[in-house]
C-alpha cells in the first residue's frame, strides 16, 4: 500500500483559550499533518527525534495512538519542545517558545541516512524542523540527496514561525528557498509567502518558486480560500467554506494533509505524473482540502477530521 513518511517536530502546545483555560496538547506541524494524513485513511510514517522526558512519552503515546508507525522516528536525551500557543480573538493563535537545544532539532547525518519502506512514495517536510541547527543544515542536505534520487514525491510547507531561536531572518528565509526548490509539491500560506519574499504578491512568490524547480504550488489564504499554479503558470483558485471558527491551529496542516492524501490516491507519485495533473482534477482537490481544513478550523487545537466526517 502506498504511503507517506513525515519528517520533523512533535511537541507538546500549551494552548491559551480566550477563556483562560490551558491546556497540553501533542502538537507542531509535521506531527499535525501526520496526524490528519492517518486520520484521511494514508499508511503515515513519521521521522522525528523524541525525548526520553515525560512530554516525549506522551508524544509519543500520542502519535501511537493516532496509529502513525514510528519505526523511523529516535528516543533521544534532549528535552522535548515546548511552544505556548495564545489563542487570540480571532482564533489565530500567538506562539512563543524556547527552542535551543531541544530534541526535535539534533538530526545528524547518520541518523537521516536510514533506508525508508519500499512502499513510501511521498515525504513531507516542514515547519521548525528546517530552520533550526543544529539539525536544519543536515535535513537540508538529506532533502536534496532525495530529490536527486528521484525515488520519491517530494512535499514541503514552509510554515514560517520566526523570530526563531538563534536563527537570523536571512539564514531562514535563505534556507525557505533553498527547499522550495528541492520539493516537488509546495504548500505555503500567503503569510509564509509574504515573509519569504517582502518585497513580492503572494503569485509572484509562487511563479519564482515554480521557476527555481517546484512542479506545483498552492497557496491558502485563511477565509479567503486558496490558489495553485502549475508549471504551465495555470491559475486555479477556489474559496473556503464559511464556518463557525473555534481557531486555526492545525488548519494549514489538514490542508497538506488533505492535499497529499489526495495526491496519493490519484497515484501521482513521481515528477512527471505530477505534472500531468489536469486543471479540473486540481481545482476538486484544492476545494477538498479547503473543505477538509475547515473542519479542523471549527473544533479546538489540531483536531483534524477522519475520513468518514469529510465528503470527498
Amino acid at each position: 500500500m502506498p504511503s507517506v513518511l513525515v519528517i520533523g517536530e512533535a511537541l507538546i502546545d500549551v494552548v491559551h483559550g480566550i477563556d483562560g483555560g490551558i491546556k497540553n496538547i501533542p502538537g507542531g506541524s509535521p506531527a499535525n499533518t501526520a496526524v490528519a494524513l492517518a486520520r484521511l485513511g494514508v499508511k503515515t510514517f513519521m521521522k522525528a527525534r523524541t525525548s526520553k522526558d515525560n512530554f516525549g512519552i506522551e508524544i509519543r503515546n500520542y502519535l501511537t495512538n493516532q496509529n502513525i508507525n514510528l519505526d523511523y522516528s529516535l528516543i533521544v536525551e534532549e528535552p522535548s519542545s515546548v511552544i505556548d500557543a495564545i489563542i487570540q480573538k480571532d482564533g489565530t493563535p500567538k506562539y512563543e517558545a524556547v527552542l535551543t537545544g531541544a530534541a526535535d532539532f539534533g538530526w545528524t547525518t547518520e541518523e537521516l541516512k536510514k533506508d525508508f519502506d519500499n512502499d513510501i512514495k511521498i515525504i513531507q517536510l516542514g515547519s521548525l524542523t528546517s530552520y533550526i541547527e543544529p539539525g536544519a543544515s543536515n535535513v537540508e542536505k538529506w532533502f536534496s540527496h532525495l530529490r536527486e534520487s528521484g525515488k520519491y514525491l517530494l512535499t514541503f510547507d514552509p510554515n514560517i514561525r520566526h523570530p526563531l531561536d538563534g536563527q537570523t531572518e536571512t539564514a531562514v528565509r535563505n534556507r525557505a528557498k533553498i527547499l522550495t526548490s528541492l520539493a516537488h509539491v509546495v504548500k505555503a500560506s500567503d503569510e509564509d509567502l509574504r515573509w519569504i519574499n517582502p518585497d513580492k504578491s503572494p503569485q509572484d512568490s509562487a511563479l519564482e518558486i515554480l521557476k527555481n524547480g517546484a512542479v506545483l504550488v498552492v497557496v491558502t489564504l485563511g477565509k479567503d480560500g486558496a490558489f495553485a499554479i502549475n508549471r504551465e503558470q495555470e491559475f486555479i483558485e477556489v474559496s473556503t467554506p464559511e464556518i463557525n471558527v473555534t481557531d486555526t491551529i492545525g488548519a494549514g496542516d489538514t490542508f497538506a494533509a488533505a492535499l497529499i492524501t489526495q495526491i496519493l490516491e490519484k497515484q501521482i507519485f513521481d515528477e512527471t505524473s505530477l505534472s500531468k495533473l489536469n486543471k479540473t482534477d486540481l481545482a476538486q482537490i484544492l476545494s477538498n482540502s479547503a473543505l477538509t481544513a475547515s473542519i479542523t478550523c471549527s473544533r479546538q487545537g489540531a483536531n483534524p477530521p477522519h475520513r468518514h466526517e469529510v465528503t470527498w
